[in-house]
């Protein structure tokens, strides 16, 4: 296991070519032609090739860059404007869909990063629309979505139950015909959560775009919401994730009350075990600068010893890229370890057995199906 260190301390002396990378984008010239072929494929995986050609692009180094990587680069930027055409498309959708109910439509995730115009969009892939309504208009706002042709996939009674009674939001949504896949959420995190947002305060702060009708969160609740997902949900993208914090708290640390507000706001959605990780590993991976006083007072939320020296060892398992088809057994249990996590604090121990018995017999019933079908 590797040695608990201090707050901010990197955690490796020999950072991998995507860390690197990530970190300092114009290193990439020196890279011999095999540390290209490992930096593309990481890149890939971890779905931030895009965001590297963007910084590439930006510094005005691509004409140093191996035309083969070059084009791999190139093309994966020119997939995420396609994909950003999409989703300002489907923004536009649903705020005429729900034009008529006047309601706060506030915009989450990669949609708020690129109708904000903030750094995190670049190069950025969002597979799906996110919004944030009161969750006294989410039958309505349902209600309109179904008739400007969005609708509910195929789910089990116990399924249903789950997202009406226990989830932050409504069964996710696809259009019928276009495909588009949309998240309509009532607040940040699922309601059996140990950390109860306050959903109210989220709205009430939000800020509006110059699109009327549209919003998104304020800076410190952006951040925030970050923040609860980052080591709360199974991501299969961690770093990605981990990156639109860094890009966030560099955009927003600036401002000159932002972390007094960013404080006080973990505060208030009861997340301040969660900020004192994130900024741990935004600094401690990606090198985000984060002031002294700041880490002091997020300090005094830190886990007891032994579990800090855990958690580091699980999060720099799954942070430390590697190739597809590599992952090794420190990784995979790094995953184990933070999946646990994220169900023991999502769920109460009661609710959890039940839920965790249920989908095991599930899956069990699921197998069983199959091997008689295979008959």
């Amino acid at each position: 296991m590797t040695q608990s260190l201090p707050f901010g301390q990197r955690s490796c002396a020999s950072p991998s070519p995507l860390l690197r990378a990530l970190r300092e984008p114009g290193s990439v010239v020196e890279l011999p032609p095999q540390g290209w072929n490992t930096l593309l494929k990481q890149a890939r995986a971890y779905g931030v090739l895009a965001r590297l050609a963007v910084e590439l692009e930006a510094l005005g180094c691509v004409s140093e860059i191996p035309e083969k990587a070059k084009d791999q680069l190139l093309g994966a930027r020119q997939v995420s404007e396609v994909c950003h055409t999409g989703l300002r498309f489907e923004i536009g959708q649903v705020r005429r869909a729900l034009a008529d109910l006047r309601v706060p439509v506030i915009l989450l995730k990669g949609a708020a990063y690129l109708m904000a115009g903030l750094p995190p969009a670049r190069g950025r892939v969002s597979a799906d629309l996110d919004i944030l309504v009161p969750r006294a208009t989410i039958d309505a706002v349902e209600t309109a979505l179904l008739a400007a042709g969005w609708e509910g996939g195929e789910l089990s009674a116990y399924d249903e139950h789950y997202y009406r009674a226990w989830a932050h939001e409504i069964p996710p949504l696809r259009h019928r015909e276009r495909g588009g896949e949309l998240d309509v959420h009532h607040t940040i995190l699922p309601l059996t959560h140990r950390a109860r947002p306050d959903a109210a305060a989220l709205i009430a702060a939000s800020e509006p775009l110059p699109v009327p009708g549209l919003a998104v969160l304020g800076p410190a609740d952006m951040v925030l919401h970050g923040i609860a997902h980052l080591f709360a949900d199974q991501s299969l993208r961690p770093l990605r994730d981990l990156v639109d914090l860094h890009d966030l708290l560099e955009q927003f640390g600036n401002g000159a009350c932002f972390w007094d507000e960013l404080l006080a706001r973990a505060r208030l959605h009861n997340l301040q075990r969660a900020l004192y990780y994130a900024l741990r590993y935004t600094e401690r991976i990606l090198g985000t600068r984060i002031p002294s006083e700041v880490k002091s007072a997020a300090a005094a939320h830190a886990p007891v010893t032994p579990v800090r020296a855990l958690m580091d060892e699980a999060v720099d398992s799954v942070m430390r890229p590697t190739v597809p088809g590599a992952k090794g057994r420190r990784s995979s249990m790094g995953e184990f370890a933070l999946y646990v996590r994220s169900l023991w604090i999502r769920m109460p121990p009661l609710l959890l057995s039940r839920h965790l018995a249920r989908q095991a017999l599930r899956r069990g019933t699921s197998r069983l199906r199959d091997a008689v079908a295979r008959e």
